[in-house]
């Protein structure tokens, strides 16, 4: 369960939320709107732990986040965002690398299910033979969606995952994260493929209002 209680934050004196709360149960889903500047990605950023309230809490499944906890609840959670900046080199390789991370060792790297997921996503296994810089948007950012979907996190914290794809491969990805009934969903997007399933919603530039 995520649950945001009373949380206010403010940037260069600009007021983003102001005792918000807001709680999403094991399995859930939650849909963030809002325009530009309204907080939508920093919301996804609290819950990482990347920022602190100036006041209320922020709790993962029971327990308050906090500077010293961050870490270890970070590894119930993947991030993905549309400006996912995962540097350079071989496809594989860097997957390799992400497996090898101190939270991620306790993964075993199953190259089949990766294949699988290429083929999924409509992206050739040659990919895998590929420089990263070699990708087109689009292709990154399917690539980043498998490799957070390798590492079955709880959680997903879906920033514009859908804004570089046409509308076949945004129906796709959408229909993916909703078939993992026993996953987390927390989704920050403009494209209308996820307004369209009757999420609980939450509008920041509608005062944080939730329905």
């Amino acid at each position: 369960m995520i649950q945001l209680q009373n949380v206010s934050l403010k940037f260069d004196k600009q007021e983003l939320f102001n005792n918000l709360s807001v709680e999403v149960p094991a399995g859930g889903r939650l849909l963030i709107l809002g325009g530009s500047g309204t907080g939508k990605t920093t919301l996804l950023r609290l819950l990482l732990g990347f920022v602190m309230p100036d006041r209320g809490n922020v709790i993962i499944d029971g327990e308050k986040l906090s500077l010293e906890n961050v870490w270890k609840v970070r590894q119930k959670m993947a991030y993905v965002s549309q400006e996912m900046q995962i540097g350079r080199g071989n496809t594989e390789r860097f997957i390799k690398e992400v497996f090898s991370y101190k939270n991620n060792r306790n993964i075993s790297y199953d190259r089949s299910k990766l294949v699988s997921l290429l083929e999924d996503f409509h992206l050739d296994a040659g990919t895998l033979n590929k420089d990263l810089e070699e990708l087109s948007g689009g292709e990154l950012q399917r690539f980043a969606i498998i490799v957070t979907l390798l590492l079955n996190r709880k959680i997903y914290l879906l920033d514009e995952v859908t804004s570089a794809l046409d509308q076949p491969l945004k129906e796709l990805i959408v229909n993916h994260f909703l078939s993992m009934k026993d996953k987390t969903l927390i989704i920050s997007s403009h494209d209308s493929v996820w307004h369209n399933r009757n999420f609980p919603t939450i509008n920041l530039g509608n005062n944080g209002s939730s329905s």
